[in-house]
């Protein structure tokens, strides 16, 4: 049987159709590309600043070094053009541009709350970041004891006067000797001629001292009487830049003795609160 063999149109017609059953890459699917989350597609308002800690100081009955210390941590999600800090919500510092802070107009035994946050170029803000501080307080005995106490003076006890004697009201005064922070102070007494150096022992104010109160002699005149004085500072405050003295209590003895006349004593409690 003669060999047939195949037509140049045959062969022309198998090579396309071997071409085209085979896919083209064009034909592949292929994965949508998905960007990746960027820091400007992250909300700043929902962007923390964290923590925020507040250092104290060994608080200085002078106020030298009445301040507190804030610091925290630059958020890493957002571009901050600069931070703003309220204490107690009230702005204290609008423009910080740092991650630190330093608060000088605070007090010794107070509580306060901070709030801190960041703000971009556009104004939009962070959240805030909290944190709050009761601050400690000096001790009593080294409060400054200076100015005018309305005191309360009871009787303890009495004997040898001519009169009945009864409590009063009264002024004391007290003037430091030295120019800041706690010392001995010179006493003096409304409406008496009283005067003298009350020395300082930690939070106590003590004096033996000859000077006149309150008796008289039986002759009806001013003298010199024995007072034994212990005072003592019972509550402090910062007042202007200094921790200062509010009340005070104690006891005074009083000895009133002249020639040709009966001794008289008198044993006084004492109460006071600051006035000025």
């Amino acid at each position: 049987m003669p060999i047939r063999w195949p037509t140049a149109g045959a062969i022309a017609a198998s090579l396309l159709a071997a071409c085209t059953a085979a896919p083209s890459v064009s034909d592949i699917p292929t994965p949508t590309p998905t960007a990746s989350p960027s820091a400007s597609a992250i909300r700043i308002e929902d962007v923390e600043i964290a923590p925020l800690r507040i250092e104290e100081p060994d608080w200085k009955a002078s106020g030298v070094n009445w301040a507190l210390e804030l610091s925290w941590q630059a958020p890493v999600d957002a571009v901050i053009d600069h931070y703003e800090v309220r204490r107690n919500g009230v702005t204290v510092a609008n423009s910080v541009g740092e991650e630190t802070f330093r608060d000088d107009g605070v007090e010794p035994g107070a509580r306060y709350r901070y709030e801190v946050v960041g703000v971009d170029a556009d104004g939009r803000q962070t959240m805030a970041a909290v944190s709050s501080i009761k601050t400690r307080a000096p001790k009593l005995s080294v409060a400054r004891l200076e100015g005018t106490f309305a005191v309360r003076m009871t009787v303890r006890r009495s004997s040898g006067t001519k009169n009945p004697v009864r409590g009063r009201d009264i002024t004391f005064g007290f003037d430091p000797t030295c120019r800041s922070g706690a010392c001995s102070v010179r006493w003096t007494v409304g409406r008496a001629r009283t005067n003298g150096i009350l020395r300082r022992m930690r939070a106590m104010y003590v004096a033996k001292l000859r000077t006149p109160l309150f008796v008289r002699n039986c002759f009806g005149d001013v003298i010199r009487e024995a007072l034994d004085v212990r005072l003592k500072v019972t509550k402090a405050a910062p007042l202007g830049d200094a921790w200062r003295a509010t009340k005070i209590e104690g006891t005074i003895a009083e000895v009133s003795s002249y020639r040709g006349c009966k001794t008289a004593t008198i044993g006084w409690t004492v109460h006071g609160s600051l006035q000025s």
